[in-house]
């Protein structure tokens, strides 16, 4: 793999708390939910993953475990331990791949365990043709419906942020991304193996709750999922302080 550059900032001190976006997203993600954390005396920190913000990627296949190896060097240079670490939807597939790497206390936000299944992977296909002939429009399709429908007129200022920010992502990136997110692997065995905290959206519809608790019922451990009402895939903007609240039933011991 080669990458050009990675963006982080540290901030803070006390325990800290490492919070990864999702595809098509940057640390901006967190602006309304990390000063909570930080004012609590947390240390916070925001990383722009590959392909994404202000770090840039260079090939054209990114995976899961690339980023996570990506993500642990950069924990290893700080000399940080131990971090609890938020992942929204393929930030938690990171997550996952970095619980294998170290000790980290893990929580998924929006995001699942399992891989794609065929028809996942054939939608992943289609993704990377579509943006091959037209990026933008892909993105003013595929950034609103990550909203619950009732949601995207409040959240019309943040979804058109996402939009313009999502833009400045070279085409070939998205595609190297999307390959990783295809390809990535079935780690329901971590969540059999470490206590993982899942919160999910009651109208989700990348990670539908019908389908969370269905694989939760089939895991030897017994799961819980915290729910947040009348959200889809992007509650830190859907609703900031269920949010908050629902992190700080996790965070704060």
């Amino acid at each position: 793999m080669k990458k050009s550059k990675v963006f982080y900032e540290i901030k803070g001190q006390g325990k800290p708390i490492l919070w990864l976006h999702g595809f098509l997203e940057d640390h901006q993600i967190w602006d309304n939910i990390y000063p909570t954390f930080l004012d609590l005396g947390y240390q916070i920190i925001l990383i722009d993953l590959p392909c994404h913000g202000q770090s840039r990627f260079l090939g054209d296949y990114c995976s899961m475990k690339e980023i996570a190896a990506i993500v642990d060097q950069i924990l290893k240079e700080n000399k940080i331990e131990n971090p609890y670490v938020i992942g929204h939807s393929m930030g938690g597939y990171v997550g996952l791949e970095l619980l294998l790497l170290r000790n980290i206390q893990l929580t998924l936000l929006h995001s699942n365990f399992w891989n794609d299944s065929p028809s996942k992977k054939d939608d992943r296909n289609r993704v990377i043709e579509v943006v091959k002939k037209n990026k933008r429009l892909f993105l003013q399709e595929a950034i609103p419906n990550l909203f619950a429908e009732e949601n995207r007129s409040k959240c019309k200022a943040e979804i058109t942020d996402l939009i313009k920010r999502a833009k400045l992502i070279p085409s070939s990136e998205i595609c190297a991304i999307t390959c990783g997110l295809r390809d990535r692997s079935d780690l329901t065995k971590l969540l059999n193996q470490h206590k993982i905290s899942i919160i999910q959206g009651e109208k989700d519809k990348v990670v539908p709750m019908d389908s969370m608790l269905e694989k939760c019922e089939n895991l030897k451990s017994d799961q819980q999922v915290l729910q947040i009402k009348n959200v889809g895939h992007m509650s830190m903007f859907e609703d900031t302080e269920s949010l908050i609240n629902r992190l700080k039933t996790i965070l704060i011991e």
